[in-house]
Formats: structure tokens, sequence, C-alpha cells
């Protein structure tokens, strides 16, 4: 999965600040903020204003929050 990236499952938007999300996801016990630059190409989620959807981080995000 290295090169698809990590999903979160369902996520929705919560908050934009320009760089990042503030998101609420199926596999986070809380709120996060997610780096825009760290929202995988293939994220169905990646902006504010969408409807909820699959989110996709990057590997090294995962691994650096726990998440894998």
């Amino acid at each position: 999965m290295s090169d698809k990236g990590h999903s979160l499952g369902q996520a929705r938007v919560i908050k934009d600040s320009g760089k990042a999300l503030l998101v609420e996801a199926e596999e986070l016990d809380t709120e996060e903020w997610i780096p825009k630059s760290q929202i995988h190409d293939d994220s169905e989620i990646y902006e504010d204003g969408q409807e909820p959807g699959e989110l996709i981080v990057s590997i090294w995000l995962a691994r650096e929050r726990g998440w894998v």
C-alpha cells in the first residue's frame, strides 16, 4: 500500500486553514489536522465544502502519527 498511501476511511472536513484540514475520520479517535501537502492524490477529501468521502494520506504521515 506504500504507493497508494494510507486510508483513514470515510472522513469529513470540519475546518480548512488554507494549509491544513481539520478532519473527523472513521479510523481516528479524535479530530486531526492533516496538512494538505500530505493528502494523497487519490483521496476523495482534499478541501472544505466536499461531501464526506475516503481520506488517503501519505504513508510518511501515517507512520509519524502512529496510524500504521
